[in-house]
């Protein structure tokens, strides 16, 4: 009975998933050129600095039509990502910022913010954007705001604010800026950490045309690859750890946390006999930036070791633990959990700790697994104080793996 039940729930599911193929597909192939100039004429004409030819959007990226990627995430995804060809020839996901409408539910909040409230609205009042870029700075410092891009530290963060503006690409626009951290701060960073001699693990920002962007397709989400050999795993593993390790050192003096670390937003590829391992971090919109430079840090609060709290199904931390202090683990953490076990603590299904394929290999040819495994566990489960620091934890799950793998 149960297993008729359950063939009857996805037969039902199936029906209503193609049911919204017809109407979803016209809404997932509307011109990327129309997009762009409603956004860049009408939306926010103040927010683009240089003019964008809206003409040749449709052109460069070539969306993949009928594909159930796209189809399933236009149901269901927030993120509003499409997958496509840009110039042809590259593997590309396009994104809206201006998802849900963010953009002009915030126009409408900044037009009733004004006295008295303007009957047309724009941001722009009396040939000038001011107004609007208060309004959005006190948007994107409010207290109670926990989603997004979060500035700290929590006394100083309009400084924060302002230092992180400065050290974006100058030919941005301060506006545009405002609004991507505000709703979606992703293209914002990949700008930022372009810049960088050694490359961030982040997709590389090809274009951008008003709110929406195209970044690069950077292979398939880590869920695809726990089936895989202890070995390819390893190496997956070591790429996590140096990743951790280069967010929390950060960019110029910005240390970043990502606060949404799981298996979907880590994208893997494999190369030259599964040796050779790219990973790619992605969507970037939710997370803490921490001033390391700021002058309002004190002696008494340099480092901040987070503390495991049992979260079903989700990652949590106390925003205002991390945002006190000049420098946080919770990258971390966050890593060695993603290779020890899954956010309800089951042990089968982190990364490394894999026991649905090959847990004899790990505990028969795996001369070091029991050793790895402590390494890990003491990385998630001991409690601060009477800890090791997480860097010296995970710099010998390095050298566990160096013996075990080239890199």
């Amino acid at each position: 009975m149960k297993c008729v039940n359950l063939q009857y729930y996805v037969l039902l599911l199936l029906v209503i998933v193609l049911q919204y193929i017809p109407k979803e597909q016209i809404n997932i192939e509307q011109s990327m050129k129309a997009i762009c100039e409603y956004e860049t004429l009408y939306l926010c004409p103040d927010c683009f600095t240089s003019s964008r030819n809206c003409d040749a959007i449709d052109k460069l990226f070539v969306l993949h039509k009928g594909s159930w990627f796209n189809i399933v995430n236009n149901i269901f995804n927030s993120h509003t990502a499409r997958k496509g060809n840009f110039l042809h020839s590259r593997l590309a996901i396009a994104k809206r910022i201006n998802r849900d409408n963010a953009i002009e539910k915030l126009l409408l909040e900044f037009c009733k913010s004004l006295s008295p409230p303007p009957l047309n609205c724009r941001w722009s009042q009396g040939g000038s954007t001011e107004q609007a870029k208060k309004f959005l700075e006190k948007s994107i410092l409010q207290n109670n705001r926990i989603e997004g891009c979060i500035f700290c530290p929590i006394s100083s963060k309009l400084q924060t604010l302002h230092r992180f503006l400065k050290s974006i690409n100058q030919n941005t626009n301060e506006l545009f800026n405002l609004l991507a951290i505000r709703t979606n701060v992703e293209p914002v960073l990949l700008n930022l950490l372009s810049n960088e001699e050694e490359p961030f693990p982040v997709p590389k920002l090809f274009y951008s045309y008003g709110f929406s962007f195209i970044e690069s397709y950077d292979g398939q989400s880590l869920d695809h690859f726990y089936e895989h050999s202890i070995l390819t795993r390893m190496l997956i593993a070591s790429k996590l750890i140096k990743a951790a390790l280069m967010f929390t050192e950060g960019v110029d003096g910005f240390r970043l946390y990502l606060t949404d670390v799981n298996s979907d937003n880590v994208m893997v590829r494999l190369e030259g006999d599964n040796k050779n391992v790219f990973i790619s971090i992605v969507d970037l919109d939710n997370v803490l930036i921490m001033d390391s430079r700021a002058d309002s840090h004190d002696t008494e609060h340099m480092y901040h070791a987070h503390r495991r709290i049992d979260c079903k199904e989700c990652f949590a931390y106390v925003q205002q633990d991390v945002c006190t202090y000049q420098s946080s683990d919770l990258n971390l953490y966050a890593i060695c959990q993603l290779l020890l076990e899954n956010r309800n603590g089951n042990y089968p299904e982190g990364l490394l700790h894999n026991g649905r394929v090959d847990s004899k290999l790990v505990s028969d040819q795996l001369r070091d697994s029991q050793t790895l495994h402590n390494l890990l566990e003491e990385c998630v489960y001991c409690h601060p104080p009477g800890c090791r620091n997480r860097t010296i934890i995970l710099n010998d799950v390095l050298d566990i793996i160096s013996e075990h793998v080239d890199q």
